[in-house]
């Protein structure tokens, strides 16, 4: 792929704009920075928040942060003007072997799980794209790996159009992103492009248990893989509480730090890409025992008078939410709220798990989730100003097990992002506990 001299547009100048600018660049591009923020200042790069008059360039790289239906976009459709995502543009440049992840919940935590297991068997491998390292970054850095771990958004795959999985992997699909695509839909179809360009050399890996997962298949050529936690469908399975790797026990599944179906189908689905890749049983049983969730994934904080405190601000969809609660032992006070997604929070509450004994709710869509909870009947729902006080009227409230932080929303309402909420959250409980 010869960039030299090519005029490249580089819309959405946060990290993965920046990366990709940086590696045009390098490959000897004419690159022009585009980006909706007037404040917008990159010493190295020209920037821009309009087009100049005349200009047409003969790519334009978009990082997630563009929406299908920006004014750019359409000007490129206009005038016939490729766009990539830099994902795309990152991957052209990976002259390694690829795993490809996706899915509504638990792409991060299973990325670093496969990252892990790889690493344990002694081969080179990197986690990279959603998960907040670029790709086109990790190329730039010259890091040499035999695989890439890549998390993809279907923000990332709006714009692919070369690049080839070798490993994919569907998690799930629940509705998300409803405020960013016309339909649930537009999301489905978004995340089957990561079967795009695949080939019968590779692989799916998918959720037998999740239906839309399901349909995947018909969009590859490649080895299919389906994966379950409730009988063997692929090479690493579970049996009678063990994990097993082609009828050979791993270990037990109590030896694992982390609860719940969804962890454990996390596991199976590391397991299964590490078998892919040829690593051994004694590296997987590693895996298993030493694996920590991160943070603000279900990270518990601490415990104060009998009360167990649980971040899961990366909690950012109702299906997430519900994988939360589900993990936890015990009665449950829930805070909830944030930016809108356009979820449907009458069905979360209509289906809400009983042990769920109190909502406590804040941000933006707060009155959308109150009103939801009073129309399915849900005895225990409260409007709070702000998170603070959700975190100290449930301290108080008796009855209650575990205090979890799983919104169900983002958080552009009050934070620049999940993480900065969760962190806010842990410094209300941890003053509490002082």
């Amino acid at each position: 792929m010869n960039l030299q001299g090519k005029k490249v547009l580089v819309a959405g100048m946060q990290s993965s704009g920046i990366s990709a600018a940086y590696l045009l660049k390098r490959e000897g591009a004419e690159v022009l920075c585009y980006d909706d923020d007037l404040k917008l200042n990159i010493s190295e790069f020209i920037c821009v928040h309009s087009l100049p008059e005349g200009y047409i360039p003969e790519l334009v790289v978009v990082s997630p942060s563009i929406p299908l239906n920006h004014k750019l976009l359409a000007f490129c459709e206009e005038n016939s003007v490729p766009v990539w995502s830099e994902l795309e543009l990152g991957a052209r440049f990976l002259a390694c072997k690829k795993i490809m992840v996706t899915g509504t919940n638990g792409k991060t935590t299973c990325v670093t799980m496969i990252e892990k297991l790889l690493n344990f068997a002694g081969l080179r491998a990197k986690a990279m794209g959603n998960i907040g390292y670029p790709v086109s970054q990790v190329v730039l850095d010259g890091t040499e790996l035999d695989w890439a771990v890549i998390e993809v958004s279907s923000f990332q795959l709006e714009h692919v159009s070369e690049t080839k999985a070798d490993v994919a992997v569907i998690l799930n699909l629940a509705p998300d992103h409803l405020d960013r695509y016309v339909s649930y839909t537009e999301y489905q179809e978004m995340k089957k492009r990561i079967c795009a360009n695949q080939t019968p050399a590779d692989y799916l890996i998918f959720n037998n248990e999740d239906g839309a997962a399901r349909s995947f298949v018909k969009n590859t050529p490649a080895k299919r893989i389906p994966v379950s936690t409730r009988s063997r469908m692929s090479e690493v399975y579970v049996k009678d509480n063990f994990y097993m790797f082609d009828d050979v026990g791993i270990c037990h599944v109590k030896e694992s730090k982390l609860r719940g179906e969804h962890n454990k189908f996390n596991f199976l689905v590391a397991l299964n890409v590490g078998a892919i890749a040829g690593v051994k049983k004694e590296a997987m049983g590693k895996l298993i025992k030493e694996y920590s969730l991160l943070p603000n994934r279900i990270e518990y904080v601490t415990t104060i008078n009998g009360k167990n405190y649980y971040n899961d601000s990366k909690g950012t969809n109702i299906h997430a939410c519900r994988f939360a609660i589900e993990s936890l032992e015990g009665t449950v006070g829930l805070i909830m709220g944030g930016s809108d997604k356009k979820e449907d929070f009458c069905d979360f509450f209509e289906n809400l798990d009983e042990k769920v004994k109190s909502v406590a709710i804040t941000g933006a869509n707060a009155e959308k989730i109150y009103n939801s909870a009073l129309k399915m009947g849900y005895p225990d729902a409260k409007i709070l100003p702000t998170l603070a006080d959700c975190v100290q009227v449930l301290s108080e409230k008796e009855g209650i097990d575990n205090v979890l932080l799983s919104p169900c929303c983002a958080s552009f309402d009050r934070y620049k992002s999940y993480a900065e909420r969760g962190e806010k959250f842990k410094q209300l409980v941890y003053a509490i506990k002082a």
